[in-house]
């Protein structure tokens, strides 16, 4: 049985994303201080500057493609019925628009991109209401009218929310390193945008049915972490949240697979809403096949076959080590989980 714990640790250091990356922060300190500069001649109201977005709970992994990207959020002290969303975006895209050769108003945010592969995106937050609630200006001036509005959002309770889940700091570094793998495995294979599952959904997913997997000495107090255990058991509960709903596809009804999970905090919106039936029955296979090779991977008695068949998932980055010179297969104190057990306590 391979626990290939080794490996994943080397491959988790490979692919996370360091918490101070210097020329993010340095660009995001220059954009700000352009900001600062410029609103002065735009509004009047103050405004609190955050990271946000995976950067923020310490949950962010290297991009495939080299597109780095950082969130930030501009909080303002104002209420939602003050200014009008795409207004208060403007303001953001004129302080911004001839800092790079491309600066664009997108749904949600405003994207400064850079020719290094480098990209900051900005999102302006209406957070003086007299509901006590926060609001995301969404829209681009071309959008309809109905889709230019302030939507309620509680990005630094979900950045609180995440970084603190589980009380134990070694659980959550387990929880925060599943999170990563899974990222990766649909960055590797997911080629489209259209259709891919989003970083913040299979973070929330990982929030709602991760179990944590670890062996403590009963003398030591120690623990030893078993990352593929904790992921086959989140994949297996992933797969057992399906449910299958009556939909129109082509025209004609079909019984098709539905995967909901929500946000954890309010205003808990579901993550998976926007994906078609099609997209989602793609991402139901990808995942069977997922878990078919976690499975397969854990009763792999040889660790470097084990490896090869994670590597299959994950990419180049997932070391294999190489075959014992004796010939004979080393064996990994492993606990196989099942299908049945991983779901225990949901």
């Amino acid at each position: 049985m391979a626990g290939c714990q080794t490996q994943f640790n080397a491959f988790h250091d490979t692919i996370k994303l360091k918490e101070e990356d210097e020329i993010l922060r340095s660009k995001r300190d220059i954009i700000l201080e352009k900001i600062k500069e410029k609103l002065k001649d735009e509004t009047s109201y103050p405004f609190e500057v955050f990271n946000q977005g995976s950067y923020a709970m310490r949950t962010g992994i290297k991009p495939l493609d080299s597109d780095y990207d950082i969130d930030m959020g501009l909080y303002f002290v104002m209420s939602k019925d003050d200014v009008d969303p795409i207004t208060a975006k403007n303001w953001i895209y004129n302080a911004l628009k001839d800092h790079t050769k491309s600066v664009k108003i997108k749904n949600p945010c405003v994207t400064v991109s850079y020719e290094d592969g480098y990209h900051v995106d900005v999102t302006v937050y209406a957070a003086n209401n007299p509901d006590g609630k926060v609001y995301l200006a969404k829209g681009k001036p071309t959008s309809c009218a109905e889709d230019k509005k302030w939507d309620e959002s509680n990005p630094k309770d979900l950045i609180q929310e995440v970084r603190e889940h589980l009380t134990d700091e070694e659980d959550r570094k387990q929880f925060r390193r599943v999170v990563r793998y899974l990222k990766r495995w649909k960055d590797v294979n997911f080629s489209s945008v259209n259709g891919k599952p989003t970083g913040i959904a299979l973070t929330s997913c990982a929030y709602h049915w991760l179990t944590i997997q670890k062996d403590t000495n009963a003398f030591s107090g120690c623990s030893t972490y078993r990352d593929l255990d904790a992921l086959f058991k989140l994949v297996v509960s992933m797969n057992n949240y399906y449910v299958l709903e009556y939909v129109e596809v082509d025209g004609q009804y079909q019984l098709m697979p539905r995967l909901r999970v929500n946000l954890p905090v309010e205003p808990r919106p579901e993550l998976f809403e926007k994906m078609t039936p099609k997209q989602m029955k793609t991402f139901k296979e990808k995942l069977e096949s997922f878990l078919t090779a976690l499975q397969t991977a854990i009763y792999e008695p040889d660790p470097t076959d084990a490896a090869e068949i994670l590597r299959k998932q994950f990419g180049d980055d997932f070391p294999v080590p190489p075959k014992p010179s004796t010939g004979k297969k080393a064996m990994a104190a492993a606990v196989i989980p099942s299908s049945e057990s991983a779901v225990e306590g949901f």
